[in-house]
């Protein structure tokens, strides 16, 4: 059987790739490297991970040379350059974490050794591994719509989402991690580019943090929700009521405490996320919006926002002989053709993993390339990066940017 090792035990390599490689048998995971004596000991229990295969410092790992088939790069975003440099020198298969860095130049260094390797090199572009994706991508192909010519995709964040990631959590600075657009959204890029089949030629964007500021406080809120807030009872960003009664409850694993409301509440007085969304050091957009024309002619719009109630995925193509829409969350696809006048109804449905199917749609892809040895490098993978780069440049400067 393949074998593989983990680098960085967090949320994408401990609880979304690895419980799918072992469940798949595919691939076994033999080795993991990670910084945190906890979250190391318990992944190595989990896989019976030998001692001299459980490494706190990818680079020591590395310096032993190759010691499986392939790697999973799952640190934090400015954390996946250099493991990655030292994987290709090492001759691993490589699945790469997404943003595959926050760095326009370590992006193009990357783009330029991927070119020349040979060996599997893919990124966690899970959206277009969806079985909702692969849906709309096969009537596109199949011309049920004609050519293509226009493409709206909105990310939906949901409220609750953007405050937890982008506003408390650690995507909230761009000094930090990275642009909203390129951390959130580099994926939806690259869905753009999947699905109308052409490179991008122009990029205009707009779109500020707009909303998330102390000027828009309720009135003299304190630094902590947990610290008396007079506005605390109407806010629907207070933390406690998030976390403990509200759809922040899905990330309270990542706080590393009990489960009761008390545990909660008392890493709340501490940790990031008890902090007000209006007095954080927060400075990516809430919302934002791109328009881009490919080459081939056809245009599209692209909005990002934190203001929704449900985190989701919207789309709509519109073509020449037709036009097809959903929605990624709940897996209804509508597709109308203009030669009849009808309309389809369709539900694509998926196996209950993250991002609607995605995770698992990946994980097999990769362990089908690796176990097949069959090389590949996706190359459009720095096309989406770059797209989400120049959005910014646009954004920043107020100008439309030619790719």
């Amino acid at each position: 059987m393949k074998t593989c090792i983990i680098i960085g035990a967090g949320g994408r390599g401990k609880d979304s790739y690895a419980p799918l490689i072992h469940k798949s048998g595919k691939m076994k995971i033999v080795g993991v490297a990670e910084p945190d004596e906890h979250k190391r000991a318990e992944f190595c229990a989990a896989y019976g991970i030998e001692p001299d295969m459980s490494f706190c410092d990818y680079k020591e790992m590395f310096a032993k040379g190759r010691l499986a088939d392939a790697v999973l790069i799952c640190t934090q975003d400015r954390m996946h350059y250099e493991p990655t440099m030292l994987a290709m020198k090492c001759g691993y298969h490589i699945l790469l974490e997404k943003p595959i860095s926050p760095i326009e130049d370590e992006i193009k260094k990357l783009e330029k050794s991927v070119a020349e390797y040979d060996r599997i090199f893919i990124t966690g572009f899970v959206l277009r591994y969806t079985p909702f994706i692969q849906r709309i991508k096969s009537f596109c192909d199949s011309g049920a719509i004609g050519r293509i010519m226009t493409m709206q995709l909105n990310e939906n964040e949901g409220y609750w989402h953007h405050a937890h990631s982008y506003v408390r959590g650690q995507w909230n600075n761009d000094k930090n991690s990275s642009p909203l657009i390129l951390a959130k959204s580099c994926h939806d890029m690259d869905l753009m580019l999947y699905l109308i089949n052409s490179p991008c030629i122009s990029i205009a964007s707009s779109g500020s943090n707009l909303h998330f500021t102390y000027d828009n406080a309720p009135g003299d809120v304190p630094p902590r929700c947990t610290d008396g807030c007079p506005f605390g009872d109407e806010c629907k960003y207070n933390a406690v009521k998030l976390y403990t009664k509200g759809r922040g409850r899905y990330f309270v694993h990542k706080f590393e405490c009990g489960n009761t409301d008390d545990d909660i509440i008392n890493a709340l007085k501490t940790n990031p996320y008890g902090r007000c969304v209006y007095r954080c050091d927060n400075n990516v957009c809430d919302h934002q919006v791109a328009n881009l024309e490919f080459a081939n002619g056809a245009m599209a719009v692209f909005t990002v926002s934190a203001f929704s109630l449900e985190n989701t995925r919207t789309i709509k193509l519109m073509g020449t002989e037709g036009e097809i829409g959903g929605c990624m969350e709940t897996g209804e696809i509508t597709l109308k053709r203009f030669k009849d006048n009808t309309v389809e109804n369709f539900v694509v449905h998926h196996d209950g993993t993250k991002h609607c199917g995605g995770d698992s749609g990946l994980i097999n892809y990769f362990t089908e390339l690796v176990n097949r040895e069959a090389y590949k490098n996706d190359m459009n993978i720095f096309k989406a990066h770059l797209l989400a780069f120049a959005a910014e440049k646009a954004r920043k400067n107020k100008v439309t940017v030619t790719l």
